[in-house]
C-alpha cells in the first residue's frame, strides 16, 4: 500500500501580478490612511499653536519677530508648517482616494461622498503645498 500523497490538501491559487499589485496598493493606501491621522495631530497642533500664540504674543507685546509674520515668503516657520500640513493632507486624503477606488464598497452614496471628500481635501493639501513649496525649498538650498 502507497503512503497518501499530498494532493489532497487544499493549496491556494496563485494569484495574478496584477492582483499582487493592486494587493500591494492597496495595503500601502490602508497604512496611509491608518498613519496620516496621528501624523497630522502634532503637525497641525504646532501649526495653531504658532499662529495663535504668534498673534497673542504680538498682540500682547512680547514678542515682535524680525520677519514679516505669517509671510508666505518671509516667514519661514509659518511655510514650513503650511508645507508639512499640506503633505500629510495630501498622503491621507489621497490613501483614501486609492482606497475608495481599490476596494468598492457596500454602499453607492457613502463611497461617492468620500472619494469627493477626499478628491477636495486633496486639492486643499495640494494648493497648501504650491503656495509654500518656494519658500521651503529656499531654505533648503
Amino acid at each position: 500500500m502507497n503512503p497518501p500523497t499530498d494532493s489532497d490538501e487544499f493549496d491556494p491559487p496563485n494569484q495574478s501580478l496584477g492582483g499582487q499589485i493592486a494587493g500591494t496598493i492597496e495595503q500601502l493606501c490602508l497604512v496611509g490612511a491608518r498613519v496620516s491621522v496621528p501624523l497630522f495631530v502634532p503637525i497641525g497642533v504646532l501649526f495653531f499653536a504658532y499662529l495663535i500664540g504668534g498673534y497673542a504674543l504680538m498682540a500682547l507685546g512680547v514678542w515682535t519677530p524680525p520677519y514679516e509674520f505669517l509671510s508666505l515668503t518671509g516667514d519661514i516657520y509659518f511655510a514650513w508648517l503650511g508645507f508639512l500640513s499640506g503633505l500629510v493632507i495630501c498622503f491621507g486624503t489621497g490613501s483614501l482616494i486609492g482606497l475608495a477606488f481599490l476596494t468598492e464598497g457596500e454602499g453607492r452614496i457613502h463611497n461617492e461622498v468620500s472619494i469627493l471628500a477626499s478628491f477636495i481635501g486633496f486639492g486643499f493639501g495640494a494648493g497648501v503645498i504650491r503656495m509654500t513649496y518656494s519658500t521651503v525649498l529656499t531654505t533648503l538650498l
